[in-house]
Parts: structure tokens; C-alpha cells; sequence
């Protein structure tokens, strides 16, 4: 999977617990690339983690 510049800086802030808006957590979540939980953290899903590791 490839992802975009701006789709990377999503994953990138949400690994540094960076704020970020509702529509770029959908965006994470919906692609499997992030996991929300119920107090409203977020976190990187192991896919999601994977597209940030230099390859």
C-alpha cells in the first residue's frame, strides 16, 4: 500500500500523539492504520506503524 505525503504526516502525528483533526482520525481509523479507543486515544495499528519503518 502506498499512502500520500499528507496521509504520512497523519500517521507520523499520531505516533508523536500530535493533535490532529476529526476527519484525518477517520481517515486512520477507517484505513486500519490507527485504533481508537474509548477515552478517545489514538494509536498506531501494527499496519500502521509499518508504513512509517523505513523499508
Amino acid at each position: 500500500m502506498t499512502i500520500d505525503n499528507d496521509q504520512r504526516r497523519i500517521l507520523r502525528d499520531i505516533d508523536a500523539t500530535t493533535p490532529i483533526s476529526e476527519s484525518e482520525t477517520d481517515w486512520a481509523v477507517n484505513a486500519g492504520y490507527a485504533v481508537l479507543a474509548e477515552d478517545g486515544d489514538i494509536d498506531l495499528t501494527k499496519e500502521g506503524r509499518a508504513l512509517l519503518d523505513p523499508a
